[in-house]
């Protein structure tokens, strides 16, 4: 009898190691309506206060919202060799032009006002920006400046204040400006042991030259690249990515098939250029995922079976990739109008900050277009089970072990008026598997199993589009499995 106890009790950690604890108690998630990407008065181009936004969306039945007002919008040009001494610059309203720590003190007083929503606050950034051509031509033009990352979750205000983002300067200087500031030290040092030696004209020069490089350096750059030495590629944005990570935050590319073009004058024309971006998907890597706007006429290439990001979960599956990237769905709000088209349905165990955060860091979201009684389709469940064992099941954004072969349940309803068709595409590993076409309105259940050949001994995935028509409208996250 104590041997059995003994055998069990060695057994277990191997059993749990082997099988999940998700695969033999699935947790219940409550559905609830979210919107990511929301611009506040504080920031350019918004135009209600944060609290303002949040009862807008209260009334509209929406239940958790996201802030990303623009963390630092703040361009500068400057003459060499001092360019940070002789310099133009353009700054717009952001967090940074608020305050950081009141910002952060604000939302603090908002969530109390507001104990029935989950508000959580982030910010929109670029980290880099280059110039290119020349000032007194018609060729000079300010570089990647709509390429934009969205960052929520940090834990201190302090986090936010210190992001490496070009631009965002600081006073007391780190380690990293050190051998900077060795330098400006020694040559003052030389410049005024020179002068103490009746060398004036070198004295001076040194002197100064020290001076001006201090001057140069200060306040200090919180971004370690310079814009005046051309394209960096994904650098900058990688330095952004891997220094959330390492505080414990979230970032998403923001729209990467977005494009931004403007123009300005100063002192000449000012080209405002930027290309999309959705080769950032893959180039770069520890971001928690992308934003897509389904709105109709918006592109959305990305989500698209075979598109950028069924590379980037393959790779994952292929194990060249460390953790799995995840969509989301950016509204852009700044008024009434863009409360509620573009929703984010949390799965939630529990109606916290602390779950919401994790739905996002896992993925268990989908994201729909809705347009009140014209196209609301809702998706009650998306799970996959193991054939040898329906009790065994993995949700959206998890990963599941299996014996058997893997039965896909797909539960739900829509509206649809006029009426279209609503096409649904059934992806796995970026291939389009099954499609299944809703002529009424109503509700579909559907319940299947993947025998497909294809399916072997390896890492898969499964994701699900909705169609009305030609427009995209639903898109899911993944569910992960392996045999």
């Amino acid at each position: 009898m104590i041997l059995n106890v003994l055998r069990w009790i060695y057994l277990l950690p191997l059993i749990f190691l082997t099988f999940p604890l998700s695969s033999f108690a699935q947790e219940k998630y409550l559905p609830y309506p979210g919107i990511i990407h929301i611009h506040s008065s504080v920031s350019e181009e918004g135009i209600y206060p944060p609290a303002r936004l949040v009862s807008l969306a209260r009334d509209k039945g929406i239940k958790i919202l996201i802030f990303s007002d623009y963390f630092l919008r703040r361009w500068e040009y400057g003459l060499p060799p001092f360019s940070n001494i002789l310099k133009i610059r353009r700054e717009e309203k952001s967090v940074v032009t608020y305050g950081v720590r009141r910002y952060w003190e604000d939302f603090k007083k908002i969530k109390e006002e507001f104990p029935d929503m989950l508000i959580l606050e982030g910010v929109e950034l670029s980290p880099f920006y280059w110039w290119s051509g020349n000032p007194f031509k018609k060729n000079f033009s300010l570089r990647d400046w709509n390429i934009n990352l969205l960052v929520v979750g940090l834990k201190k205000y302090q986090d936010y204040a210190r992001l490496p983002v070009i631009g965002n300067r600081y006073i007391l200087p780190r380690l990293k400006d050190i051998p900077h500031l060795s330098v400006c030290l020694l040559l003052v040092i030389l410049g005024i042991s020179l002068l103490k030696k009746q060398r004036k004209i070198p004295g001076y020069i040194f002197t100064v030259a020290g001076i001006l490089f201090f001057l140069h350096l200060f306040p200090f750059s919180s971004s370690r690249y310079n814009l005046y030495y051309g394209n960096k590629k994904y650098r900058p944005y990688q330095d952004l990515i891997d220094y959330v990570r390492e505080k414990g935050g979230l970032v998403f590319w923001s729209y990467p098939e977005i494009t931004g073009q403007a123009l300005g004058r100063r002192l000449a024309a000012i080209n405002f250029y930027t290309l999309t971006y959705p080769e950032s998907l893959v180039l770069t890597s520890g971001y928690t995922g992308f934003g897509v706007n389904m709105l109709p006429g918006t592109p959305h290439n990305l989500i698209l079976a075979e598109g950028q990001w069924d590379k980037v979960l393959t790779g994952y599956c292929a194990g060249k990739r460390s953790q799995p990237v995840w969509v989301i769905g950016e509204a852009e709000c700044r008024d009434e109008r863009q409360v509620g088209p573009i929703q984010n349905i949390f799965f939630l165990p529990k109606f916290s900050e602390e779950y919401a955060y994790e739905a996002l860091r896992k993925g268990r979201l989908y994201v729909r277009y809705y347009s009140g009684n014209q196209i609301n389709v809702s998706l009650e469940d998306f799970r996959i089970q193991d054939s040898e064992n329906i009790t065994r099941s993995a949700f959206m954004g998890d990963e599941i072990a299996i014996r058997g072969k893997p039965q896909l349940r797909i539960k739900g309803n829509y509206t649809v008026k006029p009426l279209e068709d609503l096409r649904l595409e059934v992806i796995r590993n970026g291939k389009i598997i099954k499609s299944f076409v809703f002529k009424d309105e109503g509700v579909f259940d559907l319940e299947f199993q993947d025998d497909s050949p294809d399916v072997s001994s390896k890492k898969s995935y499964y994701r699900l589009n909705f169609f009305a028509g030609e427009k995209i409208i639903l898109v899911t996250n993944p569910i992960f499995i392996e045999i």
